[in-house]
């Protein structure tokens, strides 16, 4: 794991280091150049002004301005026959007369670099050593680029004021999460926060108010699932105490049976709370699991069929498409076992329940995918409780028919999970409808023309 700090740090130094070089490069040359300019000035305006100089008086010397140690120059007077009139004292090997004008020259001591005038009879020569020339050329050009050092140190200093300032409101917000205790689920401060961090502070929020519902949801089922497990234990550990306090034979056998049913109440409360809780989780990504519906509404009839035969109950299947969901059988089946348990057990007895599953092909009034329908002969869903019936926990007043009140919220949780659509409806029987369409099924591709469907039959029960 990389400093963001340190990446951004790196790369402007770099950056500020790369340019401070470049400006070092072209002020050094121009401060080369400016300081060869310089000097052939010098030499073309002394060069000037001594032409018209008296070299004939004994005392003559070169007046002080004119004789600077740093620029070096060597001064040579000739007359017009070539007769030299007048040289530097402080040399012996002077170089020899060089071109009019400027000019390059060599001689025993190394090259030069010349300006020579012609005037009245008198030829004048400035001349300065090229090494030497540059060395006060590179000590002058030194001088004007060392300046740059400090400039890209406070560069430098600057742009990790800049960067340290911009992730201040990211180091802000991480010590604030850092801070919070695991239940702290409140939305992030956006205040000071720059654009370019707000979509990660929104989602994170978004994230956290997810994590919020999730928990408060799950306190919820915990809740209700404690109370809902205290009326069926309570009633085991009565019906246990009457149990051990019958005498005959017929009061134990009586007993018994309660306790049984008692016993058989609680573990399918507690299997559909497992259920319900599996189903609720956060959604996954789908792995590739793929389930044929029609298998598993027949392994749901099978599952049933002993609550319906023993009430008298009819259950018709009209049609049955073999499709394919992208989904996990276990998980349809216990859809559809929920679904064909409460037909049966609100369905007096001698009624009827019928089950369809169509294809899109099969039924004009589909937009694709597959429809599965469960309709029951019972008392029915009035409209505006149909929505409320989702809610866990939740039964109808006045409901006799034994039941947690989970058997519909696992299902929407299942639905939900496979990107089902689940809608209840007034039944042509008389009763409840439950339709599901599942938007993603097809024909199962291993059966020879796509679909199979079973002819319509009417079973009892």
């Amino acid at each position: 794991m990389y400093s963001l700090r340190i990446r951004l740090l790196l790369l402007l130094g770099v950056v500020i280091a790369l340019a401070t070089i470049a400006q070092f490069a072209a002020t050094f040359r121009t401060s080369m150049d400016r300081a060869d300019t310089l000097f052939d000035f010098h030499m073309r305006q002394m060069a000037l002004a001594l032409q018209d100089s008296n070299f004939d008086q004994p005392e003559w010397t070169l007046p002080n301005n004119e004789q600077s140690p740093f620029l070096e120059f060597i001064i040579q007077v000739w007359t017009a026959e070539g007769k030299r009139v007048y040289q530097t004292p402080s040399y012996r090997n002077l170089p020899p007369p060089g071109p009019t004008g400027y000019g390059v020259i060599q001689s025993s001591m190394g090259k030069w670099r010349t300006y020579k005038v012609e005037s009245n009879g008198r030829v004048v020569q400035i001349a300065q050593l090229l090494d030497r020339r540059r060395s006060r050329a590179m000590t002058i050009a030194f001088e004007s680029v060392w300046p740059l050092l400090p400039v890209a140190f406070l560069l430098f200093g600057a742009a990790w004021w800049v960067v340290t300032s911009a992730l201040r409101p990211v180091n802000r917000i991480g010590a604030e999460l850092a801070d919070r205790n695991a239940m702290s689920l409140t939305p992030v401060s956006h205040l000071g926060v720059p654009r370019e961090v707000m979509p990660l502070v929104a989602e994170l929020n978004s994230l956290l108010g997810r994590l919020a519902k999730a928990i408060d949801s799950q306190q919820h089922f915990i809740a209700d699932a404690a109370h809902e497990l205290r009326s069926p234990l309570t009633a085991l550990t009565l019906q246990i105490q009457t149990l051990s306090r019958a005498r005959s034979p017929e009061a134990k056998e009586q007993a018994t049976r309660r306790l049984a049913e008692g016993v058989e109440r609680s573990r399918r409360l507690i299997e559909q709370l497992l259920a319900l809780a599996r189903q609720e989780r956060v959604p996954e990504r789908a792995d590739g699991t793929r389930a044929s519906l029609a298998d598993v509404v027949r392994k749901a009839i099978a599952d049933t069929i002993l609550l319906g035969g023993s009430r008298g109950i009819v259950l018709e299947c009209r049609q049955l498409d073999d499709v394919v969901v992208p989904a996990s059988p276990d998980d349809l089946h216990i859809l559809v076992r929920n679904l064909l348990d409460n037909a049966m057990r609100y369905t007096p007895e001698g009624g009827q329940v019928d089950v369809t599953l169509a294809h899109a092909e099969s039924k004009d009034d589909l937009a694709g995918g597959a429809l599965l329908t469960i309709d029951d002969s019972g008392p029915g869903i009035p409209q505006e409780s149909r929505e409320r019936v989702f809610d866990r926990f939740y039964r109808l007043p006045g409901n006799e028919a034994s039941g947690s009140g989970l058997g519909l919220a696992i299902v929407r949780a299942i639905a939900s999970r496979h990107g089902a659509e689940i809608r209840l409806e007034q039944s042509p029987l008389g009763g409840l409808r439950v339709a599901v369409r599942f938007a993603s099924a097809v024909p199962a591709p291993d059966l020879p023309g796509g679909l199979v469907r079973e002819p319509a039959r009417t079973n009892p029960l």
